[in-house]
């Protein structure tokens, strides 16, 4: 990245731009520090008495969005020390003020904390809950307590309109290739003669699976399936029972459910044991509405599907 070309000055608007939403590393307390040996932590700046080290800027670029993370720290140099040449002296300035004792800091510091022992709080409950024995714990009795499934390894042509499909299915009635007429009627970089590889029932539209699980194997769609993404003719080629996922495959979203669990519960514990009260804006008793129901997961398209082996 150079800092001549036009890409530099979105750069030093990034820059600039965390003086309004967040601190950077101008202080030792702000931020963690890195630990770096004494000959690889030289002093970059001097302000006044206090010296800005390069373990200072190494922090800071931890607090830019996420591609600029990766960047050589030398080609965001200038505009990074120059930002937090700012922020230190931004920072003094504020504290000659003698703002400890200002209303204003003394509340947003009381709910600064009340985050912070929130999020601590937390921390401390969910601990126990997304350790890796309660997660396999977890995993184990999700394995015990899933439904046997089944999948299949399928094969599909997708054409734009019904009369086109019929005409697929009428070739292979006499004998057609289902690959190569695939690759013909879906070429591209992708044409692999239509191969989804395995899959279970519910990976697919409802109308693709049904349609994909009445088959056995060996045998095609006679008439075509409609679905979002067009009318696809389906083979299948082989069926198996499904190999559950792996632990370490399963373990993100194991501990997204064992951390809503452990909160949810948490949470409804605390309110048996408090008296809440809820009112309407207006003061009135509050009446609770029925919650809106989830919206439906998007449907996946079998075309984009990765082949399983």
């Amino acid at each position: 990245m150079s800092l001549n070309s036009s890409s530099s000055r979105p750069l030093r608007s990034l820059v600039l731009a965390l003086t309004l939403v967040a601190p950077l590393a101008a202080h030792a307390a702000d931020a963690p520090q890195l630990q770096l040996a004494p000959t690889d932590d030289p002093v970059v700046a001097k302000i006044n008495s206090s010296e800005i080290h390069k373990s200072d800027l190494l922090a800071a670029q931890k607090q830019l969005p996420p591609q600029y993370q990766q960047v050589p720290l030398e080609a965001i140099y200038p505009q990074l020390l120059d930002q937090v040449v700012n922020n230190r002296l931004l920072i003094d300035a504020a504290k000659d003020a003698k703002l400890d004792n200002d209303p204003e800091v003394k509340d947003k510091l009381a709910k600064l904390q009340d985050r912070v022992e929130e999020e601590v709080y937390i921390d401390r409950i969910l601990a126990k809950a997304t350790s890796d024995d309660a997660l396999k714990a977890r995993y184990q009795k999700s394995i015990k307590d899933a439904p046997a499934q089944e999948e299949i390894h399928g094969r599909q042509i997708l054409l734009k309109d019904e009369a086109e499909a019929k005409a697929v299915i009428a070739q292979l009635d006499k004998g057609g290739d289902f690959a190569k007429i695939a690759n013909e009627k879906n070429p591209g970089k992708e044409a692999n003669g239509g191969d989804l590889g395995y899959f279970t029932k519910d990976a697919m539209p409802p109308e693709f699976g049904e349609a994909a699980f009445a088959l056995k194997k060996g045998q095609y769609t006679k008439t075509p399936v409609k679905t979002q993404f067009g009318w696809h003719v389906i083979k299948v080629e082989d069926r198996r029972a499904a190999a559950p996922a792996s632990f370490e495959d399963s373990k993100e979203k194991l501990a997204s459910e064992a951390e809503h669990e452990t909160i949810d519960a948490k949470v409804a514990e605390l309110r048996g044991k408090a008296k809440v009260e809820q009112f309407n804006l207006d003061g009135t008793p509050f009446t609770p509405s029925l919650k809106t129901a989830p919206a439906a997961a998007p449907a996946k398209n079998p075309a984009a599907a990765p082949a399983k082996k």
